[in-house]
């Protein structure tokens, strides 16, 4: 597809078979696929990418992106009762709508949505999901859903987020110390160690407060997260065995990500009533923190 510019800052283009929007104003530079309204690169200026996506990605029409911040939509993980119904839901591997909100110099919205007409019978209810991406100074990515029909759903979701880092076993979180976990892997339940790291295969979902977190040592400048709307977050990096099974990662590309991912999982799920609806909101912002500070 040959470039176009839709805007001074906004321009479309592909990525192999999806096409793309290429944003680039004073404060920030982003992609993001019209694929699943996916996230795939936020480079502050004069700063890194903050997100990872895989290298062996093909960029195909119906295949999930590994990488950037996949919409976990309208559940999360496995499906509760269809054994066959995709993994984490509807929205990754389907085209969304969009349009530009405001684009200025310093900051540039677009607002992405996805309407599900009750037919399919992993999710027989009528609803909206819509996912308001600001690019500026910080990335902030609003998850909007709202319940269009007669009868209340439930959901479960997350802003899978990949980020980059230079050594997975160096990345500490910051925020996170002393809150209950479940561990998807093993059944087990335990409290997270204000000493963590990323030393083996993990896959947690914690259940906190929605308090702000710091994720440091990732060999650029840290990173700083808030959200609002989410009392669950979702920490995972698959190791060595378990990415060799994976999707377009090639054998070594574990040790460059790790994923924070805020959500409602588990307990955190929410009831969504009848022409109502819930957000779930991140802010990203680079940080200047020395990666050897004390958590």
């Amino acid at each position: 597809m040959t470039e176009q510019f839709l805007s001074e800052h906004i321009s479309q283009s592909a990525l192999n078979e999806l096409p793309v929007l290429r944003i680039t104003n004073d404060r920030a530079s982003a992609t993001i696929s019209l694929q699943g309204a996916q996230v795939l690169e936020y480079t502050p200026v004069n700063g890194d990418n903050l997100l990872f996506t895989a290298q062996g990605e093909p960029f195909k029409q119906g295949q999930a992106i590994r990488g950037g911040i996949p919409i976990c939509w309208p559940w999360f993980g496995k499906h509760p009762t269809l054994a066959d119904a995709p993994m984490h839901g509807l929205a990754r591997e389907l085209a969304w709508q969009y349009r530009v909100v405001a684009d200025t110099d310093t900051r540039t919205d677009i607002l992405f949505w996805l309407d599900c007409d009750g037919q399919h019978p992993a999710f027989p209810y009528k609803a909206r999901a819509e996912l308001l991406v600001s690019i500026g100074s910080s990335l902030v990515v609003s998850l909007t859903t709202l319940n269009l029909g007669s009868e209340p759903f439930q959901l479960s979701q997350a802003l899978h987020t990949y980020f980059a880092c230079r050594d997975h076993r160096q990345v500490r979180i910051t925020g996170l110390a002393e809150r209950p976990y479940l561990d998807k892997l093993t059944g087990n339940s335990g409290h997270f160690p204000y000493a963590f790291s990323f030393d083996r295969e993990i896959d947690w979902v914690v259940s906190d407060l929605g308090q702000p977190l710091l994720l440091r040592g990732l060999g650029q400048k840290a990173i700083q997260m808030t959200r609002l709307g989410s009392r669950s977050v979702v920490v995972w990096n698959p190791a060595s065995e378990k990415s060799q099974t994976l999707s377009h990662f090639l054998p070594d590309e574990y040790q460059r990500m790790f994923c924070v991912e805020a959500s409602n999982a588990l307990e955190d799920c929410r009831l969504i009533n009848s022409h109502s609806s819930h957000v779930l909101v991140m802010e990203l912002a680079a940080v200047d923190v020395d990666a050897t500070e004390p958590a």
